[in-house]
């Protein structure tokens, strides 16, 4: 077996502008420190595509499509091995000449668990465009209709502003309390193509909350004390919920924490961040209490430009 090539991307969390960056407001958004690589071979003896996705060693998911019009032969979950059908026969939609032979074995390695919603999708997009030579962005939208922030992310070497359509803009996030935020899975992954397509047919939004949510991302750009960075969270959630109509994590769930909780990214699934004064025994205390065992750093998890 001879390898060709490797190709790698980070995870993503969107810090602000979630829902409303759909509709071009201005939101910030994180690379992680984790994400998601591949590695395409070439199999002496086979009459297929074969694709092998590995978690911590072991395989999550596998395929194998006909190389030919990337039908699926075999698969372990026919939803996922329908997306990824669905994407090559995109990419040959923008590379004619996109044309992986029999043989060729693909090979992913997710560095932060598929349910965490860090984005196993849009660091295959990307991957995968790296590797067939097409735009990431219009791969995306084609596949599964996103804002691309994720994207940006991928590819990205610190956090950064992102308005849909436009250039991406590279951003410094000091925050001198980084020590004290931290980010908690919900324990429930939300399906964000299912999230991003009910928002965009159901909600229209006046313009001015949409420079609202700019003037937000903005202010949070450029905060360095803790206790503002709270109020921004407190403003933020409440626009998000008078957008689409449900009450902000906190005071859905956790009324008596001592400290702020934001959602990112879609409501009520995937991550939470945590800004407190507590220590992170005591916060990883309180959510234990309430069922809720992964947590991390923000230093820990946040990718920052060197």
């Amino acid at each position: 077996m001879s390898s060709i090539a490797t190709y790698r991307a980070n995870c993503k969390l969107l810090l602000t502008g979630e829902y409303l960056v759909l509709r071009g407001a201005k939101a910030i958004a994180l690379p992680l420190k984790v994400g998601q690589s591949l590695t395409v071979s070439e199999l002496k003896e086979s009459d297929s595509l074969v694709w092998q996705a590995f978690y911590e060693g072991k395989i999550w998911f596998s395929c194998k499509l006909n190389p030919t019009d990337f039908s699926i032969l075999k698969t372990s979950y026919p939803d996922k091995a329908e997306t990824l059908s669905r994407t090559f026969n995109t990419i040959k939609v923008l590379n004619p000449e996109f044309s992986p032979k029999a043989g060729t074995l693909f090979e992913t390695m997710l560095e932060a668990n598929p349910e965490w919603g860090f984005g196993s999708s849009s660091t295959l997009i990307s991957v995968l465009s790296q590797y067939a030579g097409v735009d990431p962005f219009k791969l995306n939208e084609l596949v599964f209709r996103g804002s691309g922030f994720d994207i940006a992310c991928a590819t990205a070497e610190g956090p950064i502003f992102y308005l849909r359509n436009k250039l991406v803009e590279p951003i410094d996030l000091h925050y001198p309390f980084s020590n004290r935020l931290f980010l908690l899975y919900s324990g429930q992954k939300k399906k964000t193509a299912t999230e991003v397509s009910t928002f965009l047919k159901e909600k229209t939004v006046p313009e001015h909350l949409i420079a609202e949510m700019t003037a937000l991302s903005e202010a949070f750009a450029v905060c360095s004390v803790q206790k503002e960075f709270n109020r921004l969270m407190v403003l933020h959630e409440k626009l998000i919920a008078d957008v689409i109509g449900k009450s902000p994590v906190k005071l859905e769930y956790f009324t008596d924490f001592d400290g702020e909780i934001k959602s990112l990214g879609a409501w009520g699934g995937d991550f939470y961040l945590v800004s407190t004064k507590l220590p992170f025994s005591g916060v990883k205390k309180y959510f234990e209490n309430k069922g809720l065992t992964t947590m991390f750093k923000w230093d820990d998890l946040i990718l920052k430009r060197q």
